[in-house]
């Protein structure tokens, strides 16, 4: 089974790519099987991490995209420069508060500035897919306005099941269906339940919610590994989301587009060629 999952955080540990103990390793990819894992950089040092996944793509059995999760540092496009350079597939906003480019969902309640909506037609230029994990509802609706390009939301869950501030409102799940866009659900207890433990009974409900809202070619999976203190019981790493994939309740060609199929055909051509 092909599997893409938009979102990990091992990057941002420090640990080693080839065998951590951690959520996502190489020896966990090859154990999960063919398909793309997202590895974002965040935090401190995102250049240096970016740099360091470059060193070791293409020695797992699926491909190592980069993604950059916030930019808090960026002033002026400028800025931006090192970071296109690196040609991410995704690149967020801001995390969880605000920043020069946008405001983010525990933040003000800002929404993108002049320089984010500079920023935006950049990274589109650049073929970058602006992923809004992390924007404030203003920021979200100010995105879509300014965007020309498909909008990703790689992980977060539904608001109508667990109203955390990273999840998305119905409202905003069918937006971003009609916009094209996907949206990837996170194994995060606490963006699941309201609560740190969670099963992956709780997955499965809130990818039927979205399916049921945004339609079954807009849902994916963003896992978020490696940024989660706790998981679900029966997700401890990378090498069980197939089991998760097809514990859903859909037929192959359903299951197929949610295990990789909607991330992947929204990729830019750059990255799927």
């Amino acid at each position: 089974m092909f599997i893409f999952d938009a979102h990990c955080d091992t990057l941002s540990t420090g640990r080693s790519l080839w065998e951590n103990g951690g959520h996502v390793d190489i020896a966990r990819l090859r154990a999960r099987g063919p398909g793309i894992q997202v590895m974002a950089a965040y935090g401190e040092g995102q250049l240096l991490q970016l740099d360091r996944l470059e060193a070791v793509s293409g020695s797992a059995n699926c491909a190592l995209l980069p993604a950059v999760e916030g930019c808090d540092t960026a002033e002026t496009l400028a800025d931006l420069k090192p970071f296109l350079d690196r040609k991410p597939v995704f690149f967020s906003l801001t995390w969880n508060g605000d920043n020069n480019l946008a405001g983010g969902c525990k933040g003000g309640g800002t929404g993108l500035t002049p320089f984010g909506r500079e920023a935006i037609r950049a990274l589109e230029d650049a073929g970058i897919l602006i992923d809004l994990s992390h924007a404030s509802p203003r920021t979200f609706w100010d995105a879509l306005d300014t965007m020309r390009t498909t909008p990703v939301v790689t992980h977060a869950c539904c608001a109508a099941l667990c109203p955390h501030p990273r999840n998305l409102s119905d409202g905003q799940l069918k937006a971003l269906a009609d916009a094209g866009g996907v949206l990837g659900v996170t194994f995060y207890p606490p963006f699941l339940t309201g609560r740190d433990d969670a099963s992956a009974s709780d997955v499965t409900r809130h990818v039927e919610h979205a399916v049921s809202v945004m339609g079954p070619r807009h849902v994916g999976i963003g896992s978020d590994f490696d940024g989660c203190d706790c998981l679900p019981d029966g997700l401890a790493g990378a090498e069980d989301v197939p089991k998760l994939i097809d514990s859903l309740p859909y037929d192959e060609t359903v299951r197929a587009l949610i295990a990789g199929g909607n991330f992947l055909k929204i990729l830019p051509k750059r990255v799927r060629h």
